[in-house]
């Protein structure tokens, strides 16, 4: 998928944020098109090879219409399932990568849910901060609220989990 100045985006692990500008660049004597990616809810700038933008997990930010199918999978079963720490967090890792939000959402349900009861892993943290980071920015470009309503919304939801 190609895309253009402007785009809203989604990136995992980064969450939502523009297209700022399409540059080529020379890297190690190779010239290469980069998407330079403005994300305002952390003050960063990506650039992410136009070439290699879908591989990793590029993609365009949900429609407003599945909002109510995104909230829904909140109250689904998780599946993150591992003998050992470093398993569930290459599952982890691997969902986040793929770039579909209801297996976002799953992961970070199982962290946020794995918190309550024990602490978590300096990996397990660090996934669970991106993933958090992720979801809240998303939701908050497709909502038009600020993130500090998605956060309240999701404790909301957790509270009855």
């Amino acid at each position: 998928m190609r895309f253009k100045v402007g785009d809203k985006l989604a990136y995992p692990f980064y969450g939502a944020g523009v297209v700022e500008e399409i540059t080529v660049c020379e890297v190690l004597g190779e010239m290469r098109e980069y998407y330079v990616l403005v994300f305002p809810g952390n003050r960063l700038k990506l650039n992410v090879p136009t070439d290699k933008a879908e591989e990793s997990g590029l993609r365009p930010l949900i429609p407003k219409e599945r909002l109510p199918e995104v909230y829904a999978h909140f109250d689904k079963d998780v599946s993150v399932t591992g003998e050992t720490w470093s398993k569930r967090n290459k599952v982890s890792m691997d969902k986040l990568r793929g770039g579909d939000i209801l297996e976002a959402v799953e992961v970070y349900k199982y962290f946020r849910l794995r918190e309550r009861t024990r602490s978590l892993s300096a990996g397990e943290s660090k996934i669970y901060r991106g993933v958090s980071t992720a979801i809240i920015s998303e939701l908050s470009f497709v909502e038009g609220v600020s993130q500090e309503e998605i956060t309240a919304k999701l404790d909301r939801i957790f509270e009855d989990l």
